[in-house]
């Protein structure tokens, strides 16, 4: 699955959360730390993770989440993101357009119903 995280959707999400850590926010701050744009919050990636996961299983819940963050993933980028179902947990991959590992992890899920 893949989505969109536009510069709008992060700081929404900025404001949601109350991030607001110029890393994510301002080009300048990003340009300084090394970044050609800001970079997506790595908690809004792994809740955009969740919410793909759940919207394609809605009889399922999701009971514990682990993500590692490799790379930073850049704001205005389309990220793609792998489900595969293994016997105990779905494991999850998010990359970059690029192809570049963004994070790596699991969610333990139940039936809801």
């Amino acid at each position: 699955m893949k989505k969109q995280i536009t510069t709008a959707l992060v700081q929404q999400y900025a404001a949601a959360s109350k991030d607001r850590a110029a890393i994510h926010l301002n080009e300048e701050a990003a340009a300084r730390a090394g970044y050609k744009r800001p970079i997506v919050h790595g908690m809004y990636i792994m809740g955009i993770a969740q919410s793909l996961y759940l919207a394609e299983h809605p009889a399922q819940w999701i009971k514990t989440c682990n993500m590692k963050f490799i790379n930073p993933l850049l704001t205005d980028a389309v990220a793609s993101f792998h489900f595969e179902d293994c016997v105990d947990q779905i494991d999850i991959t998010v990359t970059a357009e690029t192809g570049e590992v963004i994070a790596k992890g699991t969610f333990s899920v139940e039936e809801r119903f």
